[in-house]
């Protein structure tokens, strides 16, 4: 699992890196590949889906799991209803609340990330010291 873990770890910030690029260029040069960044979505909300998964089965990480699962329900239905929220000069507003909730997706993707992998190391830890001694 925590092989899984690891490249997660790698997946979600590497697709939102990939989405934050595509959507920048859209923003800012209108150059569009808006399938593309839509696909690098997904793989964000996939990978903090499944990190939250994994993290409400492991104790020390329940709570963060579950506001992963939660967050990870609400980025794609604001992902795709962007467009149509506040509509004119003000629409700067929620592509600016995209990608805040965009960079909020992968940075709680690698802490879920992170600090399951210090919780599963512990033990190993401490069987290594004992079998040392």
């Amino acid at each position: 699992m925590s092989m899984f873990i690891r490249i997660l770890k790698w997946t979600g910030p590497l697709a939102g890196v990939g989405a934050m690029t595509l959507g920048l260029l859209h923003w800012f040069f209108h150059i569009s590949f808006l399938e593309l960044h839509m696909l690098f979505g997904v793989l964000v909300t996939l990978a903090l889906l499944i990190t939250g998964s994994v993290g409400v089965s492991t104790k020390g990480l329940r709570v963060l799991g579950a506001i992963a699962i939660v967050f990870a329900l609400i980025v794609p239905v604001f992902g795709i209803t962007q467009t149509r929220i506040l509509v004119g000069d003000f629409h700067w507003l929620i592509r600016v609340a995209h990608l805040l909730i965009g960079a909020a997706a992968v940075s709680l993707t690698e802490r879920i990330s992170e600090r399951y992998l210090q919780i599963k190391q512990k033990p190993l830890a401490c069987k290594e010291a004992v079998q040392a001694s």
